[in-house]
């Protein structure tokens, strides 16, 4: 009986385990946000990178909302470029734990 109800449990949490979904949006940092408007003498990319290496860290601006990214190391040469990132999403803390993430042609 134990092993039955062991075995429901863990049946459950597996079928409520979220599928990794594709977003869409821009590498950004958690400071700036859409706009890079305080580093005007820098591109938008500059802006990114210096920001994810000081107190902010790389996110993904969908055009609606600034997604934290749990990889921290990946963004960074796709800094102010339009991407597909692939993870699952956490909308309480507006986090994507990144499985993969590629640039989009534009």
């Amino acid at each position: 009986m134990k092993f039955i109800f062991v075995t429901l449990a863990l049946a459950g949490a597996l079928s409520a385990a979220e599928a990794p979904r594709a977003f869409t949006g821009v590498i950004t940092d958690t400071l700036c946000g859409a706009t890079h408007a305080m580093m005007k003498a820098k591109s938008d990319a500059d802006c990114v990178r210096l920001c994810a290496k000081g107190s902010g860290q790389y996110a993904l601006f969908d055009g609606q909302n600034v997604w934290k990214l749990s990889d921290q190391k990946t963004p960074a040469k796709f800094a102010a470029q339009k991407v597909k990132v692939l993870g699952t999403s956490d909308d309480k803390t507006k986090t994507i734990k990144v499985t993969s993430i590629e640039p989009i042609a534009q």
